[in-house]
């Protein structure tokens, strides 16, 4: 799996937990940081999409990975088929 990809996926994941989890002091600066590392991938992924609507479909797929409607797996192959020249 592409190391981007995956830690990506991670990042997004850590995040929906972080944002729905309890409060604590300190909370809103953990999910600036976090925000911050998401867009640092994001971009690096977005460079592989010809469209921005390709873009589109592939962050829908991560947000249905996040909330455990579809695999990695399943997410990589969307990801491979819509960067694929």
């Amino acid at each position: 799996m592409n190391d981007t990809l995956q830690q990506y996926m991670l990042l997004v994941k850590e995040n929906s937990d972080l944002i729905n989890g309890p409060d604590y002091p300190g909370k809103e600066t953990d999910i600036q940081k976090q925000k911050e590392q998401i867009e640092y991938y994001a971009k690096q992924l977005q460079q592989g999409f010809s469209t921005d609507d390709d873009y589109d479909e592939f962050a829908d797929a991560v947000i249905k990975c996040a909330y455990g409607d579809i695999s990695m797996e399943e997410l990589e192959t969307v990801y491979h088929e819509l960067t694929a020249p």
